[in-house]
């Protein structure tokens, strides 16, 4: 996304349009209530990806109006959000296999307290988004967004 929505692209025009804002914010909506009510015919893989294309969609959109033109922030944050969705998927969703059952017990108790719940991450993300003054605070949210899908899928549930 960096590196195809550069200034001078076509499609840096396209994706800042109020059609993917609208898209970004369906996708959102949707994967937040298919969370909410733990609808099982999606996979919970696939309603965490949809979630973050909806919340790069409606940042890319939206975000623009408030900074300037050539901004570093759009070309480091979808860098960014690569770089620690494939850390977290080599250290931990591949090499689930390999972790210790006393660590699985853990892990499993910090999914079940609700101190990690994924719907209070995604509306996180979904403030996170409306704020962008607080610019700092799209990328922390989607992070934990991203750890939060690891620790699904080391624990090969929601």
């Amino acid at each position: 996304m960096a590196f195809l929505l550069k200034d001078d692209s076509i499609f840096r025009v396209v994706f800042m349009s109020d059609f993917f804002l609208y898209l970004g914010g369906g996708l959102l909506l949707l994967n937040f209530i298919a969370s909410w009510i733990e609808y099982k015919k999606i996979a919970y893989q696939l309603r965490y990806d949809l979630f973050a294309v909806g919340a790069l969609l409606v940042w890319f959109s939206y975000w623009p109006a408030f900074f300037r033109e050539g901004s570093p922030l759009f070309y480091v944050y979808p860098l960014y959000f690569a770089l620690i969705t494939a850390l977290f998927s080599l250290v931990f969703i591949k090499k689930r296999e390999h972790i210790d059952p006393d660590a699985l017990v853990w892990l499993q108790w910090l999914s079940d307290t609700g101190r990690f719940n994924p719907i209070v991450i995604m509306v996180c993300v979904c403030v996170s988004l409306f704020l962008p003054q607080q610019f700092m605070l799209f990328p922390m949210t989607m992070s934990l967004l991203v750890m939060r899908y690891a620790l699904a899928c080391c624990l090969d549930n929601e």
